[in-house]
């Protein structure tokens, strides 16, 4: 049982040329039954059609569609109610093209979750023997006349044995003889199911019709029950009766036996051969009349030697339809994607096949802007992960005291005063301008390191060799041999023979003239910095003079800190607490990393707001193509969305037929582009560029790139997609005037 209360829809709301297509309608529809909406075109009885069946809302009203109560549109609900319990016959037929006749019907079968094949094949075949279609079962919708094509539609709406049949003109494409085939059945159908079937036909309402609305600008303007018994008018387009023309002239011999008949008094002469050549018969027709067909199988024409005679009204509702062979409700049913993902990306990639030479330059921009989307996460990722130890020029637990003292008694009680702090080891660095330089027979190669400090500052792990023993060895960090080179285009330490970092081990630093020490270890850091063993070795690489005393601490201090000006470095175990110490015993004392970490922050702050920006702005571009692209798709497959959501198919799937071809277009596109720029910049990160631009090219930044390359490109991609399923079935159909 179906009610529908008050229900109000005005097309062009608030415009001059709205039309108010369903005024204040309240009906009321039995079980079983046909109910013919009778009307003419504009009359709005398609609309109530549609409203009824759910492709389309109201503004105003309420429907009972059996045990369901539906105040607001609900799309889901109705979708669902659409594949399981009613049969849409459109009047434009809706079929999928690309299906042959057999599928197009099997198709609403598998919707509702049968997939035993043997029981699909019963039925399928059954109802398109029913309605004629049994011997195209195999052909392409696409290859069928309109009238076929409707037969079909008619097929797929009753297969699934629905509880209502809801049909919008259903024989309008059909002959008359057709007519009376498909209107029998759906009159047999309605003695045990509801039929709501709109027509502008008074003699098909009135002979098939158990109750009769006549619609006109909105509103139901007569509901009557049909106690016509009227017989019919229909007459068989596709037989001639003999009998019912004038015998105009008639020839027979043993060769040959002709007659000519007419329907028309006046006599249009007419001379016909036929002759017979190698097993073929030719007719040479001469006749002023304009049509000559023959009447072959194709043309579907009986020949009968009778008088046309009316048929009764219990013999034209005669059919030979049981309804008992199309239900369903013994049979398993399995709720699953009637397309699966993977046959969607199949078909995906079919279609990607086929792009010819726009689709190729299509792919090309993408993968452009893959490119621009790598730069732009790793430039990005780089500047947030950044950290201080990139920076560093010295170790992490220094501190500097910057210091104008000149008499010896302000130095010594510096260094009394750093000495008496808790945890504070006086270990000495010095910040290194020098160039100096490393030696192998025949080559000399200058270097200049960031600092040079005495060994017990670092607590790095030695990747190779060994600590130093004496003040004529020393370590280097890794840092030092990755990051020497000058500039663009200049020499590293490869110009010297050494292409690998174990090889800088025994090699020697020489200073002026006098000063030469080993490399004995390289400690794991990236700041570029040699240690020494002791302060007098240090001494030795900064001044370039031998020493050749010990030094005690303040000593070592009046040697290194000579004149005014000078910043002190120190090392201490907790070096925020001896800077805080020391100032406020009146010393400008801070951790070397303190200000670091200030200008760090400040440096990426500036630089991921430059980055982000114009990161934006490429980015967005190439989505903004990519949206148009996926939208010009959509539009091509606008037939195809509007046929499935008519059907009742789901939304996710729709969408999920989507995704499978976006994800194809970006894996070898844009993810292409993606991956040869990050290939790109990390081996730019790994020679000697690096001393003026580095990218952290990681697994972490390419997960991100990965998310952001597939991520976008999908919301976006579906974003379309998901504006065009906001619209009712009827308001896809109506805006892409299908």
């Amino acid at each position: 049982m179906i009610k529908v209360s008050h229900l109000d829809k005005t097309f062009n709301k608030r415009k001059k040329n709205k039309i108010h297509v369903l005024n204040d309608i309240s009906l009321e529809f039995p079980e079983k039954g046909l109910m013919v909406l009778l009307g003419a075109s504009g009359s709005g009885k398609t609309t109530l059609l549609n409203v009824i069946g759910g492709l389309d809302r109201v503004d105003n009203g309420e429907i009972q569609f059996y045990d369901k109560h539906i105040e607001r549109y609900k799309s889901g609900l109705w979708d669902s109610l659409r594949r399981e319990d009613i049969g849409f016959i459109f009047q434009n037929y809706y079929l999928k093209n690309d299906l042959s006749v057999f599928e197009n019907v099997a198709f609403v079968l598998r919707l509702i979750g049968i997939h035993d094949e043997k029981a699909i094949e019963d039925r399928v075949n059954y109802i398109l023997t029913q309605v004629g279609m049994y011997k195209y079962r195999k052909k392409l919708a696409s290859q069928l006349s309109g009238g076929q094509q409707q037969r079909v539609a008619i097929a797929r709406a009753l297969v699934k044995n629905p509880k209502v049949i809801i049909a919008d003109e259903p024989t309008g494409n059909l002959d008359s003889n057709n007519t009376v085939e498909i209107m029998n059945i759906i009159k047999n159908i309605s003695m045990n199911k509801l039929v709501v079937l709109v027509t502008h036909e008074q003699d098909l309402a009135e002979f098939y019709g158990d109750r009769i609305i006549e619609v006109k600008d909105g509103k139901v303007i007569k509901d009557y029950q049909n106690e016509s018994q009227t017989d019919h008018n229909f007459v068989n387009d596709n037989a001639i009766y003999l009998k019912d023309l004038s015998k105009i002239s008639d020839l027979k011999d043993k060769n040959l036996e002709a007659a000519f008949y007419s329907d028309n008094d006046e006599i249009e002469p007419a001379k016909v051969k036929l002759i017979i050549k190698n097993k073929t018969l030719y007719i040479d027709v001469d006749t002023s009349i304009q049509k000559v067909k023959l009447n072959d199988s194709t043309l579907n024409l009986q020949i009968k030697d009778e008088h046309f005679k009316k048929k009764t009204r219990e013999e034209m509702l005669e059919t030979t339809f049981d309804v008992e062979r199309l239900k369903h409700d013994d049979l398993h049913k399995i709720n699953k994607l009637n397309v699966s993902f993977k046959t969607s990306l199949w078909m995906a990639f079919k279609k990607f096949l086929r792009y010819g030479r726009k689709g190729k330059l299509m792919l090309f921009l993408f993968a452009i802007s893959g490119l621009f989307i790598a730069y732009s996460v790793m430039n990005n990722y780089t500047i947030l992960t950044e950290t201080v130890d990139n920076r560093l020029t010295l170790s992490k637990n220094i501190v500097a005291v910057d210091t104008s003292m000149t008499s010896p008694a302000e130095r010594n009680k510096l260094i009394d005063d750093i000495i008496s702090i808790e945890g504070t080891e006086v270990y000495f660095a010095k910040l290194s301008g020098n160039y100096l330089s490393i030696e192998v027979p025949g080559k000399q190669f200058s270097i200049s390191p960031d600092s040079i400090e005495h060994i017990a500052i670092t607590d790095a792990k030695i990747l190779y060799g060994r600590e130093p023993l004496n003040k004529s060895e020393v370590v280097i960090s890794y840092g030092m041999y990755k990051r020497t080179s000058v500039g663009l285009g200049e020499a590293d330490f490869t110009s010297i023979g050494i292409w690998d970092v174990r090889q800088m081990l025994g090699q020697k630093i020489t200073v002026g003239n006098q000063i030469k020490v080993t490399i004995v270890g390289i400690v794991n850091e990236n700041k570029k910095t040699i240690y020494t063993y002791n302060h007098e070795g240090l001494y030795e690489l900064t001044a370039g003079n031998v020493v050749n005393t010990t030094w005690t601490i303040k000593e070592a201090y009046n040697q290194l800190f000579m004149g005014l000006g000078n910043t002190v470095y120190f090392s201490s175990h907790n070096p925020k607490q001896a800077a805080n110490q020391l100032t406020s015993e009146g010393y400008d004392a801070v951790r070397f990393i303190d200000s670091l970490e200030q200008q760090l922050s400040i440096d990426k702050q500036r630089s991921f707001l430059q980055s982000i920006s114009i990161s934006i702005v490429f980015v967005a571009l190439a989505l903004v193509v990519f949206y148009f692209v996926m939208r010009s798709s959509m539009i091509s497959r606008i037939y195809e969305i509007a046929v499935n959501r008519a059907l009742g198919v789901k939304k996710f799937e729709i969408i999920l037929s989507f995704v499978a071809e976006i994800l194809l277009i970006v894996t070898v596109s844009t993810f292409i582009g993606f991956l040869a720029m990050s290939y790109i910049l990390h081996s730019v990160s790994n020679t000697s560029l690096a001393s003026f631009v580095v990218f952290r090219v990681d697994l972490v930044s390419l997960f991100i790139g990965t998310l952001v390359v597939y991520g976008l490109n999908l919301i976006v991609g579906v974003l379309p997609l998901l504006t065009l399923l906001r619209k009712t079935p009827s308001q896809i159909i109506s805006t892409y005037d299908m």
